[in-house]
């Protein structure tokens, strides 16, 4: 009696959890998707900076640089259809996602995934602290993200 007490209970803690993430998921508003997408992008970009600074000699230590190539492939990390869910395109909050982005979702997929291997080389450059190391992969992440932002983003004017 007492395991199937804790079978129940285990199910039923289950149930829960996935009702409640069912539920997360479906509520979201989009307008609080395409915030947090910008928060992410912000990140990305804070970090481009910081790592730019010290590749062209303008500041920022290798401890910075470490970090904010961690933070960069954090971001990479993330699954790509939570960072662009449906409805979240242009016209929705300050989105600039063109619809294209999910009509040629393979296409996205594709340009999202090259992101992580350029942040992981990323990642090691910083821990190397060699600068020419550190702009050359910092030079082969940029592309990636220039890649997807020419092909699904509308240029802020």
């Amino acid at each position: 009696m007492h395991i199937r007490f804790l079978n129940l209970l285990a199910a039923a803690a289950v149930s829960a959890t996935l009702v409640a993430a069912v539920g997360t998921a479906t509520a979201a508003d989009p307008v609080d998707q395409v915030k947090a997408r910008e928060a992410l992008m912000k990140k990305m970009g804070g970090g481009m900076k910081v790592i730019g600074q010290f590749v062209k000699g303008e500041g920022g230590t290798q401890d910075e640089v470490q970090k904010a190539a961690a933070a960069i492939a954090e971001v990479s990390a993330n699954d790509v259809a939570a960072v662009f869910p449906q409805g979240t395109a242009k016209g929705v909050g300050d989105s600039h996602a063109k619809p294209e982005l999910w009509a040629q979702w393979s296409k996205t997929q594709q340009l999202w995934s090259d992101m992580r291997p350029a942040a992981a080389k990323l990642v090691d450059a910083a821990k190397a602290g060699d600068k020419a190391q550190v702009a050359q992969a910092m030079q082969a992440t940029g592309k990636t993200c220039a890649n997807c932002h020419e092909e699904f983003r509308i240029k802020k004017q």
